[in-house]
């Protein structure tokens, strides 16, 4: 859900920041279905919307980040600014949860929410160790959940692990190795028995691995687009297992394809910040919120108002803590380059 820590000023006007913004309002719109408990979420592949927006994400920093290790392969700056881009936003919804929002929708008193494990135990997120519920929240939603978007944040951040340590190891059996492990996972949830949940989470590692392996793509931006397109209307009229193997191929071409281009509205969007990655960690606990205080609205409002708040949320974790930590991110990895140089 985050993007590599570079520069704005210095990245091209490319289409990455749109699919990111289409990304995240895609799992607002998915979410809202189950979130309502209304049946009949929009698919496509037989793939939910808003699991295929974490996948877009997936794809993204798939592509990104391995564009990213080829120019500068140093683990400890790859890291720095990895974890400054993950971390400071995820604790600023944690914390918020826990000690404002939580105390203020609890059904319990102050000292039985205070006084629950589970409260404490949910600051847990902040390692990347996903936890789902606090003490008499949303006891009267479809969902108890607070923030189920959170699941998606350790698996990513080991797939940068990933990168990392097999781009270590050298760049000819790092492409090798991820072309394996794609392969090796896609084909293990298609044959497998796999639960629900782990299953979500190997497809959206095929997809950051399809992403990275499209790295070695010479002049991105020149792909044609009519077979992501073609592929896209293909899946109109699939599901099941042909589904997902023609989205693990499609998708990321697309979104590279797509991704890579310029346009002036590429521009006008990179201008006023990137509020995907705050509208995924706050639209959940915000859907929650509506539903609490004004009841479960009709299905294209609650759309509408959690869109306009998350999208509200995110635009200000960006300016006011996001784009500052990506800073701070590249300033330290430029010192651990210039004392560790390759």
């Amino acid at each position: 859900m985050t993007q590599p820590s570079v520069d704005r000023s210095s990245r091209p006007s490319n289409f990455f920041d749109v699919l990111r913004l289409v990304a995240a309002a895609m799992v607002v719109v998915g979410h809202s279905w189950s979130l309502l408990g209304i049946p009949g979420v929009p698919m496509l592949g037989g793939i939910t919307i808003h699991h295929l927006g974490v996948y877009i994400f997936f794809s993204i920093s798939g592509y990104l980040l391995s564009v990213s290790w080829a120019r500068s392969p140093r683990p400890g700056a790859f890291m720095i600014r990895r974890c400054l881009r993950i971390f400071p936003a995820l604790m600023l919804v944690v914390l918020v949860t826990v000690f404002i929002a939580g105390p203020l929708l609890t059904s319990l008193p102050a000292a039985a929410y205070w006084g629950s494990g589970q409260t404490w135990q949910y600051l847990l997120n902040m390692t990347l160790f996903a936890q789902y519920d606090l003490p008499g929240l949303f006891l009267e939603n479809d969902q108890r959940a607070v923030n189920g978007s959170l699941w998606s944040l350790g698996p990513e951040f080991c797939c940068y692990l990933m990168v990392m340590l097999l781009g270590v190891v050298g760049a000819r059996f790092s492409f090798a190795a991820r072309a394996v492990l794609m392969v090796g996972l896609l084909g293990a949830t298609i044959l497998l028995p796999i639960e629900r949940p782990l299953r979500i989470t190997a497809i959206a590692v095929v997809f950051f691995l399809a992403g990275s392996l499209l790295a070695k793509v010479r002049a991105p931006e020149r792909l044609p687009l009519w077979p992501a397109l073609a592929g896209l209307a293909a899946m109109l009229f699939m599901g099941g297992d042909l589904g997902l193997l023609v989205a693990s191929v499609i998708v990321p071409y697309g979104v590279v394809a797509a991704g890579s281009r310029t346009s002036r509205m590429a521009r006008a969007v990179r201008r006023a910040g990137d509020p995907s990655y705050g509208m995924y960690l706050w639209a959940f606990p915000i859907q929650q919120t509506v539903i609490v205080l004004w009841g479960p609205l009709p299905l294209f409002w609650n759309i509408v108002v959690v869109l306009a708040l998350s999208a509200a949320a995110g635009y200000a974790s960006w300016h006011l803590l996001e784009k500052h930590a990506i800073a701070v991110g590249g300033v330290l990895s430029a010192r651990v380059r210039a004392a560790q140089p390759a």
